[in-house]
């Protein structure tokens, strides 16, 4: 006889009729935590300061630094802005400081550091900058001092070609340096002969 899975046969029972399988009851809810209430609501709130933590650290992009190009242009931008406002002395000082600062950043000259009769001393026989580039540069500090330390007073319009000659060297700046011979090599006969 045949049986089919999940159904048996009482021996007894009128034309073998089957007997049903037991049904179990359905089981109630599975607590998913049995601990107070306030206990799951600090893991939530430490696991979300966490959260935040790592991503103030890791994603968030990072601000890229602007170039000290960028740095004195935008600065002299906000002097022009302001270029009849403050007094001569701050003015002077303030369109200085963009310009020397600049020359510290880009060119590692110790132009913040330095007087201008030192600065300007250092760059002599200098192949970094033109000698016509040395003169302008001389004749804008020469000015800017005036206005810091002698008190002098200056047009809005002598502000303003102030900050002009500071923005043309400093735009002047990105051209590439003349090329300089390496240290220690110098061509000789021989190799003149060889290269040709």
């Amino acid at each position: 006889m045949n049986q089919q899975p999940g159904l048996s046969f009482a021996p007894g029972a009128a034309g073998g009729a089957p007997t049903p399988a037991p049904i179990h009851d359905i089981v109630g809810p599975f607590a998913f935590f049995s601990g107070p209430l306030w206990v799951l609501v600090a893991v939530f709130v430490a696991l979300a300061i966490i959260g935040g933590v790592l991503w103030w650290f890791f994603g968030r992009k990072k601000a890229i630094p602007p170039t000290p190009r960028e740095a004195a242009l935008k600065a002299l931008s906000k002097l022009r802005e302001q270029v009849s406002e403050g007094s001569d002395h701050d003015f002077g000082v303030g369109v200085s400081d963009v310009l020397r600062r600049f020359l510290g950043e880009a060119f590692g000259l110790a132009a913040p550091r330095q007087t201008t009769e030192e600065f300007l001393t250092s760059l002599h026989g200098s192949l970094r900058f033109m000698e016509g580039e040395q003169e302008a540069l001389a004749g804008f500090l020469h000015q800017s001092d005036y206005l810091k330390y002698a008190r002098g007073e200056a047009t809005a319009d002598q502000r303003l070609a102030l900050i002009e000659a500071a923005e043309s060297f400093v735009i002047s700046g990105d051209k590439e340096q003349p090329n300089q011979p390496e240290i220690g090599v110098k061509p000789g006969p021989s190799m003149e002969k060889e290269a040709a």
